[in-house]
């Protein structure tokens, strides 16, 4: 798991903490876990370790470092992709976005949803999946660019 993470990330420290989280976490919620797969369930749970630090660590290492610029095309990348969010979520059914909303963007659990929306919890994970399916197919466009645009930087 340090290795996957660390291939992913190259940050040793990250990847050790990443992975030992993960076994606090594992260990914490060990009696109320139902684990089928607990090979699945690990790298599973790395990869999305790997996605949160990208989410929130980058960002901040990109700002401790001043003279580390992005490419002058990434602000606009950022407001052509927020559009195409916005447009792809537009086209979901009504309670797919006000639940993929919640979920991303007002950080709320799936019960929290589903308390809120009066609704089981499978049902909230059924609309959340559709729309996590549809934005991917719909967004899929926007990592190519995203790769080219940092592949022709150097830094």
């Amino acid at each position: 798991m340090y290795d996957f993470a660390y291939v992913k990330t190259q940050d040793a420290d990250s990847s050790e903490e990443m992975v030992q989280e993960l076994f606090v976490t594992l260990w914490e919620k060990r009696e109320t876990l139902r684990i089928a797969n607990l090979r699945s369930y690990l790298f599973v749970s790395v990869k999305n370790r790997v996605i949160d630090f990208y989410r929130r660590d980058i960002p901040a290492q990109l700002d401790a470092v001043p003279d580390l610029a992005l490419p002058t095309e990434y602000p606009m990348f950022l407001e052509e992709l927020e559009a195409a969010l916005e447009e792809a979520l537009a086209q979901l059914p009504e309670k797919t976005q006000q639940i993929f909303r919640l979920k991303k963007f007002e950080d709320k659990t799936t019960r929290e949803i589903a308390e809120r929306l009066a609704m089981p919890e499978r049902t909230v994970e059924y609309h959340y999946t559709q729309a996590i399916r549809t934005l991917r197919a719909s967004l899929s466009g926007f990592l190519t660019l995203l790769v080219w645009l940092f592949s022709t930087r150097t830094f």
